[in-house]
């Protein structure tokens, strides 16, 4: 039931008030012509105004228009006379409010907030009063530093929760990693690098962190042993060391660090124990993910930044504290979609190759971001925040229920790992490697250079994602040295798109065909590891219908590596993987050829033109057909290879889109002879 002094402006921040007003026939036309709507939503409501709306009305005398006008001033200190609006949302589990500034630039140092504020009572500050009065205030807990006794009270929570009760993340300990840290209790500052016997049955703690450029501490052939004698904690980097304090809190004594449990100038050692990363994690009872700092010598637990807060005493209660905060927009909450223009800086963890597998293969993991801290495990996904995590990010593997959902979440992984960084180019294929097992061991697929034969026709539909949001320009470079074949999106250094969408097509309504079908393939792998770095000379026999001698122009821009192509009348532009340049060749006839080949030219010394007579082939590997006769054929480009002229390489990816009504037919290869080639 409504109260009798309610205020017609927030409705009290209640949702319940506002549905009761909103029946009474004077309630939507009380300020007709002032810049306030109100509106219902599926469920709550909605109040939408100028700010400078709520701080005239403040003078009601109404609790709760002064706090949001405290709450204004606070997130909006650079507010202009009209303008700057804001969109309050009472809904069923939560309150907020949208802020739009319309100057959010920085004056005097105070920067204006735009996003979503959350309002909520602070859980330690609950008093009697306030359950009765104010209980449709949600009620959430405040965010501490990293360091906090709350946050280290999260952390233990949530670990004892999930070995307790979550079925799913239940571990049978076997096979240990061959080295941990050995730290000891709390307190305790020495550790020693501990060589683990067969029978070890023991927890341990995982790390996962950004290395960064500095010079730390790591094992090497020549101090193994001394490490293994014992040193100090303080020796550590500050991320490994908060790391170490964490598990002594947590009355652990393991602790598991790549760069002091493998021993790094060993090539030996370091592709056998990176070939078990999928185990070492998927085993660890906990991995740390140090989010917030970008390099080993950066504290994780000494990072100070939280999402700014206000807090407000109702005058004459002084028990009762209303609380407003900005949106946590890291960790699991980033969005990636905001792209160039987002002004939240992700997570130094989320630009990392390594780390993407390292935040997937867990069983559990607590990840300290820049706002809060964060929990996932094979059950469940929580932060301090309490508000709902980003769908887009990539979910763990183990969360599909079908080989189409798994075959989904591979593709949405290449996406988002094609975006990432590595320091060392080669380790495209071990930072995910573990990836890649876990995916084999529930599949059975065979993995051929980041591709999955039993799907291969669809994971050679990938193409370079030209206008990534996160990248102006993607980079159409070749990679400094060798790491995959050109059928393989590792062979690109830029972010790719892939085709999942299609296979879905062809699952559900029978539409995509196969034109081409995989007869041999020949992965030469360079250490022990089957998902890890290949050789030069890695090869798939296809048998299909080749196309050739396709004249290609171009580039047709100077940015972009476009080109164009005439096909069955018709003019079409054609987008390589990167950049491309002409070269000759004799053939097996003795006769002089011009193909088309990757360039190794840097792309910032622009785009290289094509020579006339420069020829590809075009090999058809599938098409989709609508009822309607619209549909789209998918081609692979291809050019002689340098290496081997009797084979060829990929230049690039063409989807052409058929619609005979409007003139664009199909191209009919129907009279090419069926014949097998091999691509490099």
């Amino acid at each position: 039931m409504r109260p009798e002094l309610w205020c017609d402006v927030c409705c009290n921040l209640s949702l319940d008030i506002a549905r009761e007003a909103e029946l009474m026939p004077e309630f939507n036309n009380r300020h007709q012509n002032s810049g306030y709507r109100a509106s219902r939503l599926e469920r709550g409501y909605q109040i939408e105004c100028d700010c400078q709306f709520i701080k005239e009305s403040k003078s009601s005398g109404c609790e709760f228009c002064t706090f949001l006008d405290k709450v204004i001033d606070t997130f909006i200190p650079n507010q202009t006379k009209h303008g700057d609006w804001m969109l309050l949302c009472l809904l069923e589990d939560r309150t907020f409010i949208y802020f739009n500034p319309s100057n959010p630039d920085t004056i005097d140092g105070r920067t204006s907030f735009q996003g979503v504020v959350y309002i909520y009572r602070p859980t330690d500050s609950v008093s009697e009063q306030s359950r009765s009065d104010y209980a449709h205030i949600p009620v959430l807990p405040d965010i501490k530093l990293p360091y906090s006794k709350e946050s280290f009270d999260y952390l233990k929570t949530c670990l004892e929760t999930c070995a307790e009760t979550h079925g799913q993340c239940k571990q049978n300990p076997s096979s240990p990693p061959k080295r941990l840290l050995h730290i000891g209790v709390f307190g305790d500052d020495s550790a020693r690098l501990y060589e683990t016997p067969d029978d070890f049955q023991e927890p341990y703690v995982a790390l996962s962190y950004c290395w960064g450029k500095g010079n730390v501490l790591k094992t090497e052939s020549s101090n193994i042993q001394s490490l293994m004698r014992g040193f100090s904690l303080e020796e550590l980097p500050a991320a490994v060391r908060d790391a170490a304090h964490v598990t002594q809190k947590l009355e652990l004594k393991y602790l598991w660090v790549d760069a002091l449990c493998i021993i790094q100038n060993s090539k030996s050692d370091w592709e056998e124990q990176s070939a078990k990363m999928c185990s070492i994690y998927e085993k660890a009872y906990l991995t740390i993910i140090a989010s917030s700092s970008d390099a080993a010598n950066v504290s994780f637990l000494n990072h100070c930044a939280r999402p700014m807060t206000f807090q407000y005493r109702i005058p004459d209660k002084p028990d009762i504290i209303l609380a407003a905060r900005a949106e946590c927009k890291n960790g699991h909450h980033f969005d990636s979609s905001a792209g160039i223009g987002n002004p939240v800086v992700p997570d130094p963890t989320i630009s990392r190759g390594w780390t993407l597998q390292e935040s997937i293969l867990p069983t559990r993991a607590i990840s300290y971001s820049t706002d809060e801290l964060q929990w996932h495990c094979r059950s469940i996904r929580s932060c301090e925040c309490q508000s709902k995590a980003n769908d887009e990010q990539v979910a763990s593997i183990l969360a599909g229920n079908s080989q189409l959902d798994i075959l989904r979440q591979w593709d949405k992984l290449v996406r988002v790992y094609t975006q990432r960084q590595l320091t060392y180019p080669e380790d495209k294929f071990p930072a995910i490697s573990g990836i890649s097992q876990l995916i084999h061991r529930r599949t059975g697929w065979q993995y051929l250079a980041g591709l999955w034969k039993d799907h291969l026709i669809y994971q050679l539909l990938w193409e370079r994602h030209s206008f990534h949001p996160l990248f102006e320009d993607a980079d159409t470079s070749m990679p400094s040295k060798y790491r995959a074949p050109s059928f393989s999106w590792a062979s690109v250094e830029c972010p790719i798109i892939t085709f999942t969408t299609s296979l879905d097509a062809a699952e559900e309504d029978g539409i995509l065909y196969e034109d081409a079908r995989l007869v041999d393939s020949e992965i030469l792998l360079s250490g022990v590891d089957p998902f890890g770095r290949v050789e030069p000379g890695s090869s798939l026999t296809m048998e299909g219908r080749l196309m050739q001698d396709v004249e290609l122009r171009g580039p047709t821009e100077d940015r972009y590596a476009t080109y164009d192509v005439l096909i069955g009348g018709r003019e079409l532009t054609f987008e390589a993987d990167i950049q491309l340049e002409a070269f000759c060749f004799t053939d097996s006839n003795g006769v002089l050829q011009r193909s088309a080949r990757r360039s190794a030219r840097n792309a910032e010394q622009g785009l290289v033109e094509l020579e006339s007579g420069t020829m590809v082939s075009m090999f058809p590997l599938g098409h989709s057909r609508n009822t309607d006769g619209t549909g789209t054929q998918y081609f692979l480009f291809l050019g002689a290879s340098p290496s081997n002229q009797k084979a060829y390489e990929r230049l690039g990816l063409l989807m052409m889109g058929c619609n005979p009504q409007e003139g664009y037919n199909w191209l009919d290869f129907g009279d090419v002879p069926v014949q097998r080639i091999m691509l490099l």
